[in-house]
Protein backbone atom coordinates (compact mmCIF):
# COMPACT_ATOMS: atom_id res chain seq x y z
CA UNK A 1 0.00 0.00 0.00
CA UNK A 2 1.45 3.36 -1.00
CA UNK A 3 1.50 6.35 1.30
CA UNK A 4 -0.96 9.07 0.28
CA UNK A 5 0.86 12.07 -1.14
CA UNK A 6 -0.80 14.44 1.27
CA UNK A 7 0.91 12.59 4.19
CA UNK A 8 4.46 13.24 2.92
CA UNK A 9 4.68 16.96 3.85
CA UNK A 10 3.36 16.14 7.30
CA UNK A 11 6.02 13.50 7.78
CA UNK A 12 8.69 15.96 6.62
CA UNK A 13 7.45 18.49 9.15
CA UNK A 14 7.74 15.86 11.90
CA UNK A 15 11.30 14.92 10.83
CA UNK A 16 12.30 18.59 10.69
CA UNK A 17 10.90 19.15 14.15
CA UNK A 18 12.81 16.14 15.52
CA UNK A 19 16.05 17.34 13.90
CA UNK A 20 15.58 20.81 15.35
CA UNK A 21 14.90 19.38 18.79
CA UNK A 22 18.05 17.22 18.61
CA UNK A 23 20.12 20.23 17.54
CA UNK A 24 18.80 22.23 20.47
CA UNK A 25 19.59 19.38 22.85
CA UNK A 26 23.14 19.05 21.52
CA UNK A 27 23.64 22.80 21.64
CA UNK A 28 22.20 22.92 25.14
CA UNK A 29 24.53 20.12 26.28
CA UNK A 30 27.54 21.96 24.84
CA UNK A 31 26.51 25.18 26.56
CA UNK A 32 25.94 23.22 29.75
CA UNK A 33 29.44 21.73 29.59
CA UNK A 34 30.96 25.16 29.11
CA UNK A 35 28.95 26.97 31.77
CA UNK A 36 29.37 24.22 34.37
CA UNK A 37 33.15 24.19 33.97
CA UNK A 38 34.96 24.41 36.30
CA UNK A 39 32.88 22.91 39.08
CA UNK A 40 35.81 21.94 41.31
CA UNK A 41 39.48 22.92 41.82
CA UNK A 42 41.68 22.77 38.70
CA UNK A 43 45.16 21.24 38.73
CA UNK A 44 47.69 23.11 36.60
CA UNK A 45 50.73 20.85 36.29
CA UNK A 46 54.23 22.15 35.64
CA UNK A 47 57.36 20.10 34.97
CA UNK A 48 60.01 22.68 35.81
CA UNK A 49 61.48 23.49 39.20
CA UNK A 50 60.20 26.29 41.46
CA UNK A 51 61.71 29.73 41.00
CA UNK A 52 62.25 29.66 37.25
CA UNK A 53 60.48 31.69 34.57
CA UNK A 54 57.90 29.03 33.75
CA UNK A 55 57.01 28.66 37.45
CA UNK A 56 56.55 32.43 37.84
CA UNK A 57 54.23 32.63 34.83
CA UNK A 58 52.26 29.50 35.78
CA UNK A 59 51.41 30.99 39.17
CA UNK A 60 50.44 34.31 37.62
CA UNK A 61 48.09 32.59 35.15
CA UNK A 62 46.69 30.32 37.88
CA UNK A 63 45.87 33.28 40.13
CA UNK A 64 44.02 35.08 37.35
CA UNK A 65 42.12 31.93 36.34
CA UNK A 66 41.08 31.42 39.97
CA UNK A 67 39.76 34.98 40.12
CA UNK A 68 37.85 34.61 36.84
CA UNK A 69 36.34 31.20 37.56
CA UNK A 70 35.72 31.34 41.28
CA UNK A 71 37.51 28.01 41.71
CA UNK A 72 41.03 27.36 43.01
CA UNK A 73 43.57 26.75 40.24
CA UNK A 74 46.46 24.98 41.92
CA UNK A 75 49.95 24.79 40.42
CA UNK A 76 51.28 21.28 40.90
CA UNK A 77 55.00 20.74 40.42
CA UNK A 78 55.62 17.43 38.60
CA UNK A 79 59.37 17.77 38.10
CA UNK A 80 61.40 15.03 36.47
CA UNK A 81 62.14 13.11 33.27
CA UNK A 82 62.11 16.28 31.14
CA UNK A 83 58.35 16.65 31.49
CA UNK A 84 57.45 13.04 30.70
CA UNK A 85 56.03 12.44 34.20
CA UNK A 86 53.68 15.41 33.90
CA UNK A 87 52.72 14.65 30.28
CA UNK A 88 51.96 11.00 31.07
CA UNK A 89 49.83 12.08 34.04
CA UNK A 90 47.92 14.47 31.79
CA UNK A 91 47.28 11.79 29.16
CA UNK A 92 45.74 9.54 31.83
CA UNK A 93 43.70 12.27 33.56
CA UNK A 94 39.90 12.49 33.21
CA UNK A 95 39.11 14.57 30.11
CA UNK A 96 36.92 17.08 31.93
CA UNK A 97 39.18 20.14 31.91
CA UNK A 98 40.10 19.98 35.60
CA UNK A 99 43.64 18.73 34.93
CA UNK A 100 45.88 20.82 32.65
CA UNK A 101 49.58 20.98 31.85
CA UNK A 102 51.64 24.07 31.08
CA UNK A 103 54.46 22.50 29.11
CA UNK A 104 57.62 23.68 27.42
CA UNK A 105 58.60 22.33 24.00
CA UNK A 106 59.98 19.11 25.49
CA UNK A 107 56.40 17.82 25.08
CA UNK A 108 57.19 17.39 21.37
CA UNK A 109 60.87 16.53 21.66
CA UNK A 110 60.30 13.62 24.04
CA UNK A 111 58.11 11.71 21.58
CA UNK A 112 60.71 12.22 18.84
CA UNK A 113 63.70 11.14 20.91
CA UNK A 114 62.42 8.36 23.17
CA UNK A 115 60.92 4.97 22.28
CA UNK A 116 58.49 5.06 25.20
CA UNK A 117 57.95 8.54 26.68
CA UNK A 118 54.78 7.41 28.46
CA UNK A 119 52.36 9.37 26.27
CA UNK A 120 51.51 10.12 22.64
CA UNK A 121 50.71 13.49 21.13
CA UNK A 122 47.32 12.05 20.15
CA UNK A 123 46.54 11.69 23.88
CA UNK A 124 46.71 15.43 24.58
CA UNK A 125 44.72 18.40 23.30
CA UNK A 126 46.54 21.66 22.49
CA UNK A 127 44.73 24.60 24.11
CA UNK A 128 46.83 27.71 23.48
CA UNK A 129 50.43 28.74 22.83
CA UNK A 130 51.13 31.06 25.76
CA UNK A 131 54.54 32.27 24.58
CA UNK A 132 57.61 31.44 22.57
CA UNK A 133 60.86 31.08 24.50
CA UNK A 134 64.08 32.48 23.05
CA UNK A 135 66.70 30.09 24.43
CA UNK A 136 69.65 32.01 25.85
CA UNK A 137 73.05 30.64 26.71
CA UNK A 138 75.92 32.14 28.60
CA UNK A 139 79.19 31.51 30.40
CA UNK A 140 80.69 32.60 33.66
CA UNK A 141 82.15 36.10 33.37
CA UNK A 142 85.38 34.76 34.84
CA UNK A 143 86.14 32.93 31.57
CA UNK A 144 86.53 36.18 29.64
CA UNK A 145 84.48 34.83 26.71
CA UNK A 146 82.53 37.63 25.00
CA UNK A 147 81.04 36.13 21.83
CA UNK A 148 79.92 32.84 20.28
CA UNK A 149 83.09 32.91 18.18
CA UNK A 150 85.13 33.17 21.39
CA UNK A 151 83.26 30.18 22.81
CA UNK A 152 83.92 28.08 19.69
CA UNK A 153 87.64 28.92 19.82
CA UNK A 154 87.77 28.12 23.54
CA UNK A 155 85.88 24.83 23.12
CA UNK A 156 88.14 23.66 20.31
CA UNK A 157 91.13 24.27 22.58
CA UNK A 158 89.83 21.91 25.28
CA UNK A 159 91.10 18.33 24.80
CA UNK A 160 88.02 16.88 26.50
CA UNK A 161 85.66 19.46 25.06
CA UNK A 162 83.26 21.53 27.15
CA UNK A 163 80.16 20.88 29.22
CA UNK A 164 76.77 22.51 28.87
CA UNK A 165 73.80 22.40 31.21
CA UNK A 166 70.09 22.48 30.37
CA UNK A 167 66.74 21.78 31.99
CA UNK A 168 66.75 18.17 30.84
CA UNK A 169 67.78 15.50 28.35
CA UNK A 170 65.75 15.99 25.19
CA UNK A 171 64.78 19.57 26.00
CA UNK A 172 64.93 22.34 23.40
CA UNK A 173 68.07 23.68 25.08
CA UNK A 174 69.69 20.24 24.84
CA UNK A 175 68.96 20.04 21.12
CA UNK A 176 70.14 23.59 20.44
CA UNK A 177 73.36 22.92 22.38
CA UNK A 178 74.01 19.71 20.46
CA UNK A 179 73.22 21.37 17.13
CA UNK A 180 75.61 24.25 17.86
CA UNK A 181 78.45 21.91 18.84
CA UNK A 182 77.88 19.83 15.70
CA UNK A 183 77.76 22.85 13.40
CA UNK A 184 80.80 24.53 14.98
CA UNK A 185 82.83 21.34 15.17
CA UNK A 186 83.63 21.07 18.88
CA UNK A 187 82.99 18.42 21.50
CA UNK A 188 80.37 19.18 24.15
CA UNK A 189 79.05 16.96 26.94
CA UNK A 190 75.45 17.55 27.94
CA UNK A 191 74.57 17.72 31.66
CA UNK A 192 70.83 17.77 32.49
CA UNK A 193 69.51 19.72 35.50
CA UNK A 194 66.05 20.24 36.95
CA UNK A 195 66.03 23.83 35.76
CA UNK A 196 68.09 26.91 35.00
CA UNK A 197 68.19 27.89 38.68
CA UNK A 198 69.75 24.58 39.74
CA UNK A 199 72.47 24.75 37.06
CA UNK A 200 73.66 28.26 37.97
CA UNK A 201 75.97 27.35 40.91
CA UNK A 202 77.90 24.89 38.74
CA UNK A 203 78.18 27.48 35.97
CA UNK A 204 79.62 30.05 38.36
CA UNK A 205 82.07 27.69 40.06
CA UNK A 206 83.46 26.37 36.77
CA UNK A 207 82.07 22.84 36.82
CA UNK A 208 79.88 23.79 33.87
CA UNK A 209 81.16 25.71 30.84
CA UNK A 210 77.88 26.90 29.32
CA UNK A 211 74.39 27.28 30.76
CA UNK A 212 71.21 27.27 28.67
CA UNK A 213 67.83 28.66 29.74
CA UNK A 214 65.43 31.57 29.37
CA UNK A 215 66.65 34.95 28.16
CA UNK A 216 65.19 36.71 31.20
CA UNK A 217 66.97 34.48 33.68
CA UNK A 218 70.40 34.77 32.04
CA UNK A 219 70.03 38.49 31.34
CA UNK A 220 69.42 38.97 35.07
CA UNK A 221 72.63 37.09 35.85
CA UNK A 222 74.47 39.21 33.30
CA UNK A 223 73.16 42.39 34.94
CA UNK A 224 74.65 41.20 38.22
CA UNK A 225 78.04 40.77 36.53
CA UNK A 226 78.17 37.01 37.08
CA UNK A 227 77.42 35.78 33.57
CA UNK A 228 78.04 36.83 29.98
CA UNK A 229 75.10 35.98 27.70
CA UNK A 230 76.40 35.06 24.25
CA UNK A 231 73.26 34.64 22.14
CA UNK A 232 69.55 33.84 22.04
CA UNK A 233 67.55 31.72 19.60
CA UNK A 234 64.66 33.12 17.58
CA UNK A 235 63.84 35.04 14.42
CA UNK A 236 64.90 38.36 15.95
CA UNK A 237 66.57 39.80 19.04
CA UNK A 238 64.51 39.96 22.22
CA UNK A 239 63.11 43.50 22.45
CA UNK A 240 63.90 43.73 26.15
CA UNK A 241 67.54 42.66 25.58
CA UNK A 242 68.51 44.19 22.22
CA UNK A 243 72.25 43.88 22.91
CA UNK A 244 72.10 40.06 22.77
CA UNK A 245 72.52 38.73 19.20
CA UNK A 246 70.61 35.77 17.79
CA UNK A 247 72.42 32.54 17.08
CA UNK A 248 71.76 33.13 13.38
CA UNK A 249 73.55 36.48 13.60
CA UNK A 250 76.44 34.64 15.24
CA UNK A 251 76.71 32.42 12.18
CA UNK A 252 74.67 29.34 13.15
CA UNK A 253 71.16 29.63 11.64
CA UNK A 254 70.58 25.87 11.78
CA UNK A 255 70.62 25.93 15.59
CA UNK A 256 68.62 29.15 15.89
CA UNK A 257 65.44 27.51 17.23
CA UNK A 258 63.32 28.96 20.06
CA UNK A 259 61.35 26.87 22.51
CA UNK A 260 57.77 27.51 23.59
CA UNK A 261 55.37 27.43 26.51
CA UNK A 262 51.90 26.05 25.90
CA UNK A 263 48.80 24.74 27.62
CA UNK A 264 47.40 21.23 27.10
CA UNK A 265 44.37 19.25 28.28
CA UNK A 266 43.71 15.51 27.95
CA UNK A 267 42.49 14.39 24.53
CA UNK A 268 38.74 13.88 24.55
CA UNK A 269 38.06 16.97 26.65
CA UNK A 270 34.76 18.43 25.35
CA UNK A 271 35.34 21.15 22.78
CA UNK A 272 33.35 23.78 24.73
CA UNK A 273 35.64 23.21 27.73
CA UNK A 274 38.78 23.44 25.57
CA UNK A 275 37.41 26.64 24.05
CA UNK A 276 36.59 28.17 27.42
CA UNK A 277 40.05 27.34 28.79
CA UNK A 278 41.69 28.68 25.61
CA UNK A 279 39.67 31.88 25.53
CA UNK A 280 40.31 32.64 29.20
CA UNK A 281 44.07 32.07 29.01
CA UNK A 282 44.27 34.13 25.82
CA UNK A 283 42.44 36.95 27.59
CA UNK A 284 44.92 36.74 30.47
CA UNK A 285 47.96 36.67 28.16
CA UNK A 286 46.67 39.84 26.46
CA UNK A 287 46.49 41.81 29.74
CA UNK A 288 49.15 44.56 29.82
CA UNK A 289 50.54 43.49 33.20
CA UNK A 290 50.80 39.86 32.07
CA UNK A 291 52.45 40.83 28.78
CA UNK A 292 54.97 42.86 30.77
CA UNK A 293 55.74 39.91 33.06
CA UNK A 294 56.10 37.51 30.12
CA UNK A 295 58.55 39.89 28.47
CA UNK A 296 60.36 40.47 31.76
CA UNK A 297 61.28 36.79 32.04
CA UNK A 298 62.50 36.83 28.44
CA UNK A 299 59.55 35.16 26.69
CA UNK A 300 57.52 36.50 23.74
CA UNK A 301 53.76 36.52 24.46
CA UNK A 302 51.46 34.85 21.92
CA UNK A 303 48.05 33.48 22.97
CA UNK A 304 46.25 31.73 20.09
CA UNK A 305 43.31 29.39 19.47
CA UNK A 306 43.41 25.64 20.02
CA UNK A 307 43.22 25.14 16.24
CA UNK A 308 46.15 27.47 15.64
CA UNK A 309 48.17 25.81 18.39
CA UNK A 310 47.44 22.37 16.90
CA UNK A 311 48.85 23.50 13.55
CA UNK A 312 51.87 24.98 15.32
CA UNK A 313 52.52 21.65 17.07
CA UNK A 314 52.43 19.82 13.72
CA UNK A 315 55.07 22.21 12.36
CA UNK A 316 57.19 21.76 15.49
CA UNK A 317 57.12 17.99 15.07
CA UNK A 318 58.56 18.36 11.57
CA UNK A 319 61.17 20.98 12.56
CA UNK A 320 62.59 19.20 15.60
CA UNK A 321 62.55 15.83 13.83
CA UNK A 322 64.75 17.31 11.11
CA UNK A 323 67.18 18.83 13.66
CA UNK A 324 67.45 15.53 15.53
CA UNK A 325 68.20 13.56 12.35
CA UNK A 326 70.61 16.09 10.85
CA UNK A 327 72.69 16.24 14.03
CA UNK A 328 72.29 12.58 15.03
CA UNK A 329 71.06 13.63 18.50
CA UNK A 330 70.33 10.84 20.95
CA UNK A 331 69.47 10.69 24.64
CA UNK A 332 70.81 8.18 27.13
Amino acid sequence: MTTPRHHIPARRHVLSAVAATLALCISGAAVGQETSFPNKPVRLMLATAPGGATDILARLIADKLSAAWGQPVLVEQRVGANGMIAAAALAKAPPDGHTAYLSISSMVQNVLLRPNPGYKMEEVAPVTLVATIPIAFGVSSSLGIQTVADLVKYAKGQPEGITYGTSGAGSGSHLVGAALASAAGFKATHIPYKGEVSSLPDLLNGQLTVGYGSAGFYAAQEASGKVKVLAVTGPRRVARYPHIPTLAEAGFPGANLPGWYGLFLPAGTPKPVVSRFSNEVRRIVALPEVQAKIEEVGFVPVGNSSEEFSRYIATEMDTWSRVIKQNDIKVD
